[in-house]
């Protein structure tokens, strides 16, 4: 089995040695993950090599030098780089999932740079994705890809795995081609993040951009469901947890002891990015000092940032104000023996930095709005049995899973001041039992289990979209259908009407009959051992002024009266009193949701929403269903969750109780039903196994067989209507 893992960047460095390339791979935490998949995956991987070629002969040479090693480079042009990298996914996307709003550089020649690179990384995946395949698509550089796979690859196994904030609606909102984005992440079959905030966000972006039925974790798309999960990215915690018994990592300890001296070291590590919250640090270290003068010459910061595109004007505004602050902070409190601030603007090497790690006192992460933060992670797996304080941001993705850090809020400089004091006060059992207590969560949750939990979770969703294409009625199932159908002597058609003979309107009344469903419907009547009949929640009157010229049978108000022979007869003499108590209910939660409104029938009260905003609806249907529930257990009446309605009717009946009452009637050796709504389910569940079902749009658990669209299942009708005995 071969699983293809394409990214922006490909896991390695690449060097010059004596003319020739080189390269040698990463140590990040993705590659790590991949690589302990190797057991079951043949793996490949696709991405851009990190630098730019101009000659053919030497792109030539790195893709022959990399090819050998299952990677396979996406080359980009300067201008590329800058108005696709640069451009959106840095000036746009970046900001836009950080919360930095003020900061978005929108560009439309970006836009069209982000298209063209996500289509070239598409053609780089189309000429080598062969039967069997499975796709990981990583972060926010290729959000189009999925989208462009799937057209491509109806059938492929696509997964997808944000590796950054996802914003809320609100903010997600202001991006021009949202939809657009929306639609390309949807070609997965699984869309990941580090927290269910950002599920949670993502999802709400996608019904209330795209008006897209969600069910829990899972969104229906197109003819597929898409399933949306959490899983949190661990690290490889032997490698850090081992690391300060390795010789070269020990030296490096003693030497950073000698050089920083006998005080608490508070240690801060970070790329320089607007969104690591440095300043808000600074300050509040600043404050700890301030507050605390007994910690004064006890307590040291040890700053380490990485250069990160320092030529950014922001970027180089925000260096500027960190290199200015630490100068006023040491030259506010530094005395001959102590500095407080130890300032690094550079990288570390891997084994130096785990020595950071094992001798800090304390962990400063607060960024102000992170993925995940694996920062926070390394350090606790490092310190391994020595004591330590994690002082942790709440806005890191890290904070759900490391609950024994110090929480704070990233903006509140007095309240991280505060953590420091309380971090250096600490009892060092404390400190120890906090820090087993992660420990043992990442050594369980770590990067080897994150890439199996996610791969596994692909391979659910895989096949459960798998056997729902096999229900889908294409030609060989059509074949079938048609043969069965010709060969029966009394044949039992019920349809549905809303969504399945006509389609869904936002204002019920516009959904009249089209010229080519009552014609259908007359060839249909006019086949010979044929009976037609159409179940609907619609009200008597309403049938009949659009169906009742017609020779069909009709059932209304799901079952609760059906006409025969020109005459509307009553299932049951018992019909609802519609109190004054479920009124007001109903007409509370419609004056609280614009765009909704209360159908009163004989058998039935239904709330409509489909015309309201999907968010609102969704939260003012739960409360409704709230308020309903000991009233109508009271009453004994049943409370039925339709398409996109709310409905409270008596339980004498139903639409499986007309269709059991039809089939009662005659011996039929063909017997279809049709619907689109969760109503239908119940006429689906009690026809004979051999009967054909068909749900309409939405997945069904009961009946055998689905259509996409009320046109697909038209077409299927009239495919059946033209059949000739």
């Amino acid at each position: 089995m071969r699983l293809i893992i394409i990214a922006n960047r490909l896991p390695i460095k690449l060097g010059r040695s004596s003319g020739r390339v080189v390269f040698k791979r990463s140590e990040g935490g993705l590659a790590t993950g991949m690589a302990s998949l190797h057991a079951g995956f043949e793996i490949h991987w696709i991405g851009w090599p990190g630098t730019h070629f101009d000659s053919d002969m030497e792109r030539g040479h790195v893709t022959s030098l990399l090819s050998r090693h299952a990677f396979h480079p996406v080359f980009l042009s300067q201008e590329q780089i800058e108005e696709y990298y640069e451009g959106y996914c840095n000036n746009i996307i970046w900001p836009l999932c950080h919360y930095f709003f003020a900061y978005i550089q929108y560009d439309q020649q970006a836009l069209t740079a982000y298209r063209e690179v996500n289509r070239m990384f598409f053609e780089a995946a189309k000429a080598m994705i062969g039967p069997g395949d499975r796709v990981w698509v990583q972060d926010y550089q290729l959000m189009l890809l999925p989208g462009m796979l799937r057209e491509e690859f109806p059938d492929l196994s696509i997964g997808y795995f944000h590796h950054i904030p996802f914003p809320s609606y609100e903010l997600f909102r202001v991006l021009p081609e949202r939809a657009e984005i929306l639609r390309g992440l949807l070609g997965a079959d699984l869309i990941g993040f580090h927290t269910h905030d950002y599920m949670r966000h993502f999802i709400s972006a996608a019904y209330r951009t795209l008006g897209l039925n969600c069910e829990l974790d899972e969104i229906r798309f197109v003819d597929r469901l898409v399933q949306v999960n959490a899983f949190p990215m661990g690290i490889d915690f032997n490698a850090y947890n081992q690391a300060p018994k390795r010789p070269q990592v020990q030296a490096y300890c003693q030497t950073l002891r000698q050089q920083l001296g006998v005080q608490k070291l508070v240690l801060s590590v970070d790329r320089l990015d607007y969104s690591k919250g440095v300043l808000h640090r600074l300050k509040g270290f600043a404050d700890a000092l301030e507050r605390h003068p007994e910690l004064l010459e006890k307590v040291s910061l040890l700053m380490l940032l990485v250069p990160s595109r320092a030529t950014v004007p922001e970027y180089a505004e925000l260096k500027k104000k960190i290199d200015q602050t630490i100068g006023e902070l040491n030259g506010r409190y530094a005395t001959p023996n102590w500095t407080p601030v130890h300032y690094y603007y550079r990288s570390f090497s891997p084994d130096r930095l785990m020595a950071l790690y094992h001798v800090s006192d304390i962990a400063l992460v607060t960024p102000l709005r992170d993925g995940m933060n694996l920062v926070a992670k390394e350090y606790v797996a490092a310190k391994r049995d020595k004591p330590g304080v994690l002082i942790l941001s709440e806005r890191a993705g890290a904070a759900i899973e490391l609950a024994d850090a110090l929480l704070v809020n990233p903006n509140d400089s007095e309240a991280i001041g505060e953590a420091i004091a309380a971090a250096v006060l600490m009892p060092e059992d404390e400190q120890l039992a906090r820090l087993r207590r992660m420990q043992a969560l990442l050594s369980r949750q770590n990067v080897d289990k994150w890439a199996a939990d996610y791969i596994e979770a692909l391979d659910v969703i895989r096949e459960r979209n798998r056997d729902l294409r096999e229900a889908r009625i294409g030609a060989s199932h059509l074949h079938d259908i048609k043969q069965l159908y010709a060969a029966a002597d009394k044949r039992l058609l019920v349809l549905d009407y809303d969504g399945t003979l006509a389609p869904l309107r936002k204002q019920p009344e516009q959904a009249v009959p089209e010229t080519r469903l009552m014609e259908i419907l007359e060839e249909l009547c006019r086949t010979p051992g044929n009976t037609v009949a159409v179940c609907s929640g619609r009200d008597r009157a309403t049938l009949d002024g659009w169906l009742g010229d017609l020779p069909v049978l009709l059932a209304a108000e799901h079952g609760a009266f059906y006409k025969e022979d020109g005459v509307w007869h009553s299932v049951t003499q018992r019909f609802p009193e519609w109190t004054r108590e479920l009124l007001d209910i109903l007409e509370r939660t419609t004056s609280q949701t614009p765009g909704s409104r209360i159908e009163q029938k004989q058998t039935a009260l239904v709330w409509h929403y489909r015309n309201s905003d999907a968010w609102l609806a969704d939260l003012r249907e739960k409360q409704l269903i709230n308020a309903l529930m000991p009233v109508c257990a009271r009453m004994d009446l049943n409370i039925m969750r339709g398409n996109k309605v709310v409905e409270i009717k008596s339980s004498d009946q139903n639409k499986g109780t007309e269709v059991m009452r039809l089939v009662a009637k005659d011996r039929y050796d063909f017997i279809l039903a049709a619907g689109d709504d969760v109503t239908d389910e119940d006429m689906f569940s009690v026809l004979p196994p051999d009967a054909i079902t068909i749900r309409v749009g939405d997945f069904s658990q009961t009946a055998r067989y689905s259509v996409g669209t009320q046109k697909e299942m038209l077409d299927f009708l009239g495919a059946l209507a033209a059949e000739r005995f």
